[in-house]
């Protein structure tokens, strides 16, 4: 019961953490003046939830202090759901693998 209490714990801290009023933009995204705004030629963001994309459209431009991410400020997507997978996956089995190695070491060891 106690695992599963840290287990719940650990679900609602991922899942309060993809919220999306808890990330930094929405409205807060600062612009620094090198933005380019979409229209025509030029590229804007369409990664979704990024600051400073199609979801804001306050504050939907490229902006050229995210090079490596296509102009993108990716401060606030959501962690891929894949990965999420994979990180509270090796977490558990890393936990059941220390919670099986210390029944084991106090199992008595049958007399011969």
């Amino acid at each position: 019961m106690k695992s599963l209490k840290y287990l719940l714990f650990l679900i609602s801290i991922a899942a309060f953490t993809q919220n999306e009023s808890l990330a930094q933009c929405g409205g807060s995204y600062v612009t620094d003046g090198d933005e380019i705004p979409c229209g025509g030629q030029n590229p804007c963001c369409v990664v979704y939830n990024a600051c400073n994309g199609t979801n804001y459209p306050g504050c939907n431009n490229y902006d050229p202090d995210y090079s490596a991410t296509g102009g993108c400020d990716l401060s606030c997507t959501p962690i891929d759901s894949g990965v999420l997978f994979l990180l509270l996956g090796g977490a558990a089995f890393g936990g059941f693998m220390i919670i099986r190695r210390r029944e084991q070491n106090l199992l008595p060891i049958p007399a011969r």
